[in-house]
């Protein structure tokens, strides 16, 4: 009977609530609370973010960015992909799907979706993709402003994407892609992504 009550108020008590742990129900309850205004429910649905809270509650006051955010979420729920260093799984129409890599694929793909933004100019997003030393070194603005003003930046960008299709010697925590001449292009491991620590 005490089993039965104690479950009874756990059900209705917002205490006990649990965050939705499903890829898709954390991206549907992301856009819920965005939807619905409740800005401090979907920042704990995110990681935090380069802003922090008081950067993501500004930019979400504004309903019609929030609507805007809340329905790209939703669109890509149909294509949500989970990863991690050693696997990738995919949401199919016949539910979750590993997704067949070898290794060297994972890193691989993240130093080109580096490199696709950097060359998009979306310095916000190529910001993220740095590993955690370069993040606290530069802000987006002032990786744009290097990667400007520094001459060699074009060349170190096409041998980079030259190194995409060498061999990636991937180790505990990191991957490098040879440039000869003991230059290489690093990636890193953090919270489960790999993430651009040198250029060369």
């Amino acid at each position: 009977m005490k089993r039965t009550a104690l479950l009874s108020l756990c059900l209705l008590a917002p205490a006990c609530a649990t965050t939705p742990r499903e890829p898709v129900s954390v991206a549907e309850a992301y856009a819920r609370a965005l939807d619905e205004g409740r800005l401090q429910d979907a920042y704990a649905l995110t990681n935090g973010g380069p802003e922090g809270e008081v950067g993501f509650l500004e930019r979400y006051s504004d309903e019609t960015v929030r609507r805007e955010r809340a329905a790209a979420v939703r669109a890509g729920t149909a294509i949500l992909e989970a990863r991690a260093p050693s696997v990738t799984l995919a949401r199919t129409d016949q539910g979750w799907r590993v997704v067949e890599a070898r290794p060297a694929d994972v890193p691989r793909a993240a130093l080109s979706r580096f490199l696709d933004t950097v060359e998009a100019r979306d310095w916000k997003a190529a910001w993220t993709q740095l590993a955690a030393p370069l993040r606290a070194r530069y802000t987006p603005e002032r990786l744009r402003e290097d990667f400007e003003r520094e001459p060699l930046a074009k060349e170190r960008l096409r041998r980079a994407r030259l190194a995409l299709n060498t061999h990636v010697r991937v180790g505990a925590g990191e991957a490098l892609f040879s440039l000869g001449e003991d230059r290489a292009v690093v990636l890193v491991l953090e919270d489960g992504e790999y993430r651009v620590a040198a250029l060369e």
